[in-house]
């Protein structure tokens, strides 16, 4: 199958994974780098180069993930020139803060397509109700090239620590800060992987003490999970049904512990207990952290049990066969 895969490439992390699970399942891509498009020349030309791409490659499906900057107009005219399936897929609940089914010129674009995915089972039906084919499915994770390597004691030390969390801190999420620093209070062997979005300076002693300066996106998040004892999550800002992070699949796909909160119909796919587990309070994190670190056999049975179920049916590969699938229906009942 030839797919237009229209993406971006440079953060080395879902767009790259997307193109490659693509290539894994036997299609034949080519890629439009939006994001960087839209950046460095705007919304007339990106809009541009999309009709260019299907007119040159004619494709038998255009995937667009996010879509910023298009209009419903140069979809229909994609189709004009070349009639083919054209899908969404949007890995956020929110545009700049706002809803997605609430941002009318958006939904007016992805009302064009013939299949909008998203992440937010919330959204489905609002964005039904307005015309868009809207689906939820789940983002997903690659396999890290590295899944069974064993750390020698120099790469432990270097990356893992008894507790991590890996995401920024600094007024991302209202109650991450007081997790984290109740975490950090507690005295435990901790570190913090991620963007510090404090005004230089400013940033509180506890931030200074726990924050490491090595990065943590792509194979070195995987070795990070792999080093340590637990991960720590916190997720659903806003709280909506079925979205979570990606890092829940990027922590545990290599074999990380994940300790999280839990948003709204996030345990239909992960038990807790079996694949990862859930805290509600402070308390109840502090209490679980201290089980789990006294606990390492229960620890890692659940660590590999999550392993398996996210390197089984919740890879990108995972994913894009379901939409390619669906596509394929679609075209053989039209």
């Amino acid at each position: 199958m030839k797919i237009l895969l229209v993406c971006p490439q440079q953060d080395k992390q879902s767009g790259l994974y997307i193109h490659n699970a693509l290539i894994e399942l036997g299609n034949k891509i080519a890629t439009l780098d939006n994001k960087e498009v839209l950046v460095n020349n705007g919304p007339i030309y990106l809009n541009q180069q999309l009709l260019e791409a299907v007119k040159v490659l004619t494709p038998d499906v255009t995937l667009i993930i996010k879509g910023l900057g298009f209009t419903s107009d140069t979809i229909k005219k994609c189709q004009e020139i070349h009639p083919h399936k054209m899908i969404g897929w949007i890995f956020d609940v929110t545009l700049g803060g706002t809803l997605v089914q609430d941002v009318p010129q958006y939904v007016d674009f992805i009302k064009s397509l013939d299949t909008f995915y998203t992440i937010d089972m919330d959204a489905i039906e609002p964005l039904k109700s307005q015309g868009v084919n809207a689906k939820w499915i789940s983002e997903g994770c690659h396999i890290p090239e590295h899944k069974e390597q064993v750390f020698n004691s120099y790469q432990a030390k270097k990356y893992g620590a008894d507790i991590v969390f890996l995401g920024a801190v600094g007024s991302i999420h209202p109650n991450r800060e007081k997790l984290l620093k109740r975490i950090a209070d507690e005295g435990f062997n901790f570190k913090i992987y991620g963007e510090v979005l404090y005004p230089e300076g400013t940033e509180p002693e506890w931030v200074k003490n726990c924050h490491t300066g090595y990065g943590a996106i792509n194979d070195s998040h995987s070795i990070v999970c792999q080093s340590s004892k637990i991960v720590i999550g916190i997720d659903g800002w806003p709280e909506r049904r079925g979205s979570w992070s990606a890092r829940v699949y990027r922590t545990l796909c290599p074999g990380g512990f994940l300790l999280t909160t839990k948003t709204k119909g996030m345990d239909e796919v992960f038990k807790p207990g079996i694949h990862l587990d859930y805290f509600t309070t402070e308390d109840d994190l502090i209490e679980k952290i201290n089980e789990y670190l006294m606990d390492d056999e229960r620890r890692n049975t659940i660590a590999n049990a999550g392993k398996e179920l996210v390197q089984n049916e919740h890879t990108f590969k995972c994913r894009l066969q379901e939409i390619l699938q669906e596509a394929k229906a679609k075209d053989l009942n039209t």
